[in-house]
């Protein structure tokens, strides 16, 4: 399931989220997973959005979820995302452009049923979304990716779920005892 949703973000929650991101984007540390960009686990702006939106993304699949964590990136140019399949705190994942210089496509393709392997038969979709919409996905039953950035800068914003009755429903709140915590702190 890969399903988009124009206007994920209203203009009021836009416009604070483009603020927002812009001053604090210094404070943001190099991201070990993607070159030439920067990113913050369980964000505060990012995790008030997994719970406030979390109505939307349910409504829109027809399913309930639990929250397990955001992640939030800035990709600057020459930044990219490699090809992945997602961890199981990420069963149900909205990709959130928050804002962007340029269009920037991301790509999926399904995985073989019960395996980490793309099926070779599957279809490759891309899209390419406006600042405020979302896509949702199934990430851990997909590959997906983005090739280099183009623009200058593109923040995003990750939310991820799980079913309350699937395989993954064990991760809710990815661990933590609460949205807002920071995992360090839990050891």
């Amino acid at each position: 399931m890969i399903k988009e949703i124009k206007s994920f973000l209203n203009k009021d929650e836009l416009e604070l989220a483009k603020e927002y991101w812009l001053i604090k984007e210094p404070n943001l540390n190099d991201c070990s997973q993607c070159p030439n960009s920067v990113a913050i686990y369980n964000d505060i702006l990012s995790e008030t959005f997994l719970k406030t939106k979390q109505n939307l993304i349910e409504e829109s699949i027809k399913e309930k979820l639990l929250p397990t964590y955001s992640y939030s990136r800035m990709y600057y140019k020459g930044g990219l995302l490699k090809k992945h399949s997602d961890r199981p705190s990420c069963e149900i994942s909205v990709t959130l452009n928050i804002f962007a210089d340029k269009e920037w496509k991301i790509f999926f393709r399904a995985l073989k049923e019960n395996s980490l392997e793309e099926n070779p038969k599957a279809k490759i979709n891309s899209f390419v979304t406006n600042s405020g919409d979302g896509i949702i996905y199934e990430g851990c039953n997909y590959s997906h990716w983005r090739e280099e950035y183009k623009g200058e800068k593109c923040m995003q914003v990750f939310l991820h779920y799980v079913r309350p009755n699937g395989k993954y429903k064990n991760f809710i709140f990815d661990g933590r005892n609460r949205l807002g915590q920071d995992k360090q702190k839990l050891w």
